[in-house]
């Protein structure tokens, strides 16, 4: 069973539910497609912790407590990888840990 965690943007989520991501997540939509023919389990949505010079540090601190839940599987939300500087370095550094999917769900309006 896929064990899944999804960070989204501090910013973003001041202005957004999050449900376009547990959409996608529920239909087995966007990055989630894969899961069609897999039993998943979402174990965590967490925020960033903003836009600071830290940003990629202090999200690390966050997925050692994703780790501790069982998390294998970070998809980044599509908030983030339109609209985060850090964001190829946050698949990076995810990467050594995680399987790491880079967006959550479609744009709106988009399929």
């Amino acid at each position: 069973m896929k064990k899944i965690g999804i960070i989204n943007c501090l910013e973003v989520s001041k202005r957004c539910s999050g449900s376009g991501c547990f959409k996608a997540f529920n239909n087995k939509s966007g990055s989630f497609e894969k899961y069609t023919e897999e039993d998943s389990e979402l174990l965590s949505f967490i925020q960033c912790n903003g836009c600071t010079d830290n940003s990629v540090k202090e999200l690390l601190i966050k997925a050692e407590d994703l780790k501790k839940l069982g998390v294998t599987t970070i998809h980044l939300s599509s908030c983030i990888r339109s609209k985060c500087p850090w964001y190829n370095e946050f698949i990076e550094e995810l990467s050594k840990d995680f399987q790491v999917e880079g967006y959550t769900h479609e744009k709106k309006g988009k399929r």
